[in-house]
C-alpha cells in the first residue's frame, strides 16, 4: 500500500526502515532519501514505525506486574 503519494513510499519501505533502526517516520523517510512534502502521511507513517519498533522489543513479563 502506498503511504506517501508525494514520495511514492510504500508501507513495506517504512516498516523495513523501522526494522533497521529508524526511531521515527522522519528518520525513516531520510533513510529512503526523502522528506515529508505535504505532511498528510506523517501520522500514519509514525504509527507504522511505532508498530514495527514494538515488534523488536522483548516481551515484558506480565505475570510479574
Amino acid at each position: 500500500m502506498v503511504i506517501c503519494h508525494c514520495n511514492l513510499i510504500r508501507e513495506k519501505d517504512i516498516r523495513a526502515a523501522a526494522a533497521k533502526g529508524c526511531p521515527d517516520a522522519e528518520t525513516a523517510y531520510r533513510s529512503l532519501g526523502c522528506q515529508f512534502q505535504c505532511g498528510g502521511c506523517e501520522d500514519h507513517a509514525d504509527a507504522l514505525v511505532a508498530c514495527e519498533r514494538a515488534k523488536l522489543l522483548p516481551p515484558s513479563d506480565v505475570a510479574a506486574a
